[in-house]
């Protein structure tokens, strides 16, 4: 109302609010586009930042566990050990530690035998060369990327504008589908109404989520798949407005599957010769193990 009331007093025409509305439009549009660019970029400084923490203490750690053994004088000897042990400590808390080398690192020094060093080292050298190609994965991305990588860097930060249009969209159609003579307040049509609304805002969300997560921040690629095709289901919607209750439907279906899903275990997840998972199976074995 007292938008209306400023427009009648200051005589604004159509034509003068759709300019100011537009240039209002743009200047969001440019706001959000330049503030996702530069959040995407500060996130991949951030990860070059961690890349570089890890790899320098996994590279000092690498090198002392090579050169272990190799001093002659006792003193130096407990000298390198003491220093070794710190720089684990520190490998533990590195930035990108994953939980398979925290469990090897805590065995080595739990137990220091040949073959906890030789497991640790060849570990650490696994995992520096895991870490070497995503520093220069992420590194081409930004200085040099290809045709593709380049045009999806163009347009994804347009994605939250134009979620936002979305959804300021279907709310104007919302209020005017109500404020019509068609569809009462308390009827069926009123609750398709709401449905299609509801399946539309999830449609959006899931597509937005799947699609601004970055990569390395996503639990599992199942869940971004499941999410998109909540998305795409939620097309069918051209086929009119009976057809939003199957639609939210089978959305929410799809929702609910997205809790049974178990992706395997990656080949790094898994318990490695000597881990604490495999040696606590191994003492349940023995345990009932009949006697001869």
């Amino acid at each position: 109302m007292y938008l209306a009331a400023w427009i009648d007093a200051n005589d604004i025409t159509d034509t003068q609010s759709r300019i100011i509305v537009t240039g209002l439009a743009v200047i969001l549009f440019l706001w959000l586009y330049i503030r996702t660019a530069r959040s995407f970029k500060s996130a991949a400084t951030a990860r070059l930042d961690w890349l570089q923490q890890t790899l320098g203490l996994y590279s000092r750690a690498a090198g002392m566990l090579d050169g272990d053994g190799a001093v002659d004088s006792p003193a130096e000897h407990e000298q390198e050990t003491e220093s070794l042990i710190l720089l684990l400590q520190q490998c533990k808390a590195a930035p990108l530690v994953t939980t398979e080398l925290l469990e090897a690192i805590d065995a080595y020094l739990k137990e220091r035998d040949s073959s906890r060093h030789t497991q640790l080292q060849k570990m650490l050298e696994r995992e520096i060369s895991r870490r070497i190609r995503e520093q220069s994965s992420i590194i081409r991305s930004l200085d040099n990327p290809g045709w593709g990588i380049g045009f999806w860097k163009l347009i994804r930060p347009a994605v939250p504008f134009a979620a936002l249009v979305l959804i300021l969209y279907w709310c104007l159609q919302l209020y005017q589908e109500f404020h019509g003579p068609d569809i009462p307040a308390l009827s069926w049509a009123s609750a398709e109404l709401w449905m299609w609304f509801v399946s539309c805002l999830a449609a959006v969300i899931s597509f937005y989520l799947a699609v601004m997560t970055p990569r390395k921040d996503s639990t599992k690629a199942s869940y971004r798949i499941l999410a998109l095709f909540i998305s795409a289901a939620a097309l069918a919607h051209f086929a009119g407005l009976t057809a939003a209750p199957y639609i939210l439907a089978v959305q929410f279906i799809l929702f609910l599957v997205g809790f049974g899903i178990h992706p395997k275990r990656s080949r790094r997840n898994r318990p490695y010769a000597g881990s604490t998972e495999l040696l606590e199976a191994s003492t349940d074995i023995e345990r009932i193990k009949p006697e001869k």
